[in-house]
């Protein structure tokens, strides 16, 4: 079966499929293009005090070229799970010493609700790690070695070229 399509630029960097210039100029038309955004807005949903959150969060992630316009509204989401499962685990830990052990489950059942919420949108933005790990830097983006200093140093047999 065959895997996820991949953009042109990629299969291109990677070098595993030779495409002819029509092949390519075509499957480059079907792409989708996004323009990448210059800042975080957010949308009008969100309550007042969590945008400063969003715009902060927005910038690390345009700086990492992981955000575009159209990933305002899952980043909002994320903000507003992340922001109920703090108050979920609260309400959660408040129970446990009270020594409540219906309203703790109930609590736990909740918070764990805002944590899947949380991290399935986490995973959408690539916020965690393996979300992360599974995105795909083209050769050509990857740092060249010849800018290595110490390959350098080991090249030229321990004198610094």
């Amino acid at each position: 079966m065959p895997g996820p399509r991949q953009p042109t630029d990629l299969l291109k960097a990677t070098g595993r499929k030779h495409l002819s210039c029509a092949e390519e100029a075509e499957r480059r038309s079907r792409e989708a293009r996004v323009e990448p955004a210059k800042t975080a807005k957010p949308p009008k949903w969100l309550p007042e005090w969590m945008k400063k959150d969003f715009r902060t969060l927005g910038k690390r992630l345009i700086a990492a070229g992981l955000y575009t316009d159209l990933d305002a509204d899952v980043l909002g989401r994320y903000l507003v799970a992340q922001h109920s499962w703090v108050a979920a685990s609260r309400e959660a830990a408040d129970a446990l010493d009270q020594r409540d052990q219906k309203a703790a489950e109930d609590w736990s059942r909740i918070q764990d609700r805002y944590f899947k919420q949380a991290r399935a949108c986490a995973n959408d933005m690539g916020l965690t790690v393996t979300s992360r790990c599974r995105l795909v830097i083209p050769e050509d983006l990857r740092p060249k070695e010849d800018d290595n200093p110490f390959l350098q140093l080991i090249q030229a047999g321990g004198r610094y070229a």
